[in-house]
């Protein structure tokens, strides 16, 4: 069996279950879009933030009592420039900069702590008021110069509804990824041996790939059409944005399917796949930051490819960011979608060796 012939099975079958298609690639993705307009406002418990000095005069001691403050309410983490800190930011390694005056301890010295955000970061927006607040008071108490703490913002204001539209392509694509495209696959798992036979699994993992791979398109652009609707400033269509979406969808979709032949289509492997949609739901922070729950949740999405995929999505579609300044992090994603093509490509050797 040709590749021809398996690009004419795949869009017969396309032709046969159109209705099924529509639904779960354009139907859904509108649902969630236009629902996300109920959504006004979302208040996490913690965040990790930036320490830095705002000149040269500031001292180590200053920067090391202000990061002792701030423990009470955040992770703090010092960085050496402003500019270090800032990049921090925009790559959602921290959600706030504190800039940090040289006087705390002078009884007559009257400074004001900065504190910086990314208007871009929604879920972010009511806790810096109260982290401000909480901060104004500690340090306060802690030093004798009278100091106050200035609120600052950057970037563009985005609502809510903008905020999880771009977290709304990366959340189906899971959702496909884990449960759509292994049905598929397991409902024609009675003909694997005509298959094996006339040509090979591989290649025909290798179509549907080919196949469902740019179907993942139609999802984002009617994410994009439902936000051009609604007014909302948003490019889901980005090329860096769209990358990272489509690799999430191969390297997921390869464990998904991978699983699916390694148990050699049994209930277990749907089960499986399951508990990694809900757990990638669960420990990715797509909607919330890391750190904003728990510090076993921050360490579990720093080890999640998804995690760094929603960064990257949601920098570049919501906050305008380049792609170059997510490098390694595309590089994260690469790495691990060969990984998991590769194990894809070991659970179908392994399959074929029990058949």
């Amino acid at each position: 069996m040709t590749a021809r012939s398996l690009f004419s099975k795949e869009l017969r079958w396309l032709r046969h279950n159109a209705v099924g298609v529509f639904f779960v690639l354009l139907i859904l993705p509108s649902l969630y879009a236009a629902s996300t307009v109920a959504f006004q406002q979302a208040i996490p418990r913690d965040t990790p933030i930036a320490i830095v000095a705002e000149d040269d005069s500031v001292t180590d001691d200053e920067l090391e009592a202000i990061k002792g403050v701030s423990a009470f309410f955040s992770r703090p983490h010092v960085y050496d420039s402003p500019a270090n800190a800032q990049r921090a930011l925009h790559r959602e390694e921290v959600y706030a900069i504190f800039t940090v005056p040289h006087g705390l301890s002078d009884e007559d010295a009257d400074l004001t702590i900065q504190m910086t955000v990314e208007r871009e970061m929604v879920p972010y927006e009511q806790p810096s008021l109260v982290i401000r607040n909480i901060l104004a008071r500690q340090v306060s108490d802690a030093f004798p110069a009278d100091i106050s703490v200035q609120r600052a913002t950057v970037g563009e204001e985005r609502s809510l509804s903008e905020f999880l539209i771009s977290v709304g392509t990366i959340l189906l694509t899971v959702v496909y990824a884990f449960a759509y495209l292994p049905r598929v696959v397991t409902n024609e798992r009675n003909v694997f041996r005509r298959i094996r036979v006339e040509s090979s699994l591989s290649r025909l993992l290798g179509v549907k790939f080919a196949v469902f791979t740019p179907l993942m398109l139609l999802p984002v652009v009617v994410f994009q059409g439902i936000a051009n609707y609604l007014q909302l400033r948003l490019d889901m269509l980005a090329p860096g944005a769209v990358v990272a979406t489509l690799l999430t969808f191969v390297s997921l979709t390869a464990v998904g399917l991978g699983v699916m032949f390694l148990v050699r289509f049994r209930t277990a492997g749907r089960m499986i796949n399951v508990t990694l949609l809900f757990g990638t739901f669960t420990f990715s922070n797509l909607i919330y930051p890391a750190g904003f729950f728990s510090p076993l949740r921050r360490t579990i999405a720093h080890l999640s490819p998804v995690h760094y995929a929603m960064v990257i999505q949601r920098g570049i579609s919501l906050k305008s960011k380049p792609a170059t300044l997510y490098a390694d992090r595309f590089g994260i994603l690469i790495a691990f979608t060969v990984a998991s093509l590769a194990f894809l490509a070991l659970s179908v050797v392994y399959y074929q060796w029990r058949a």
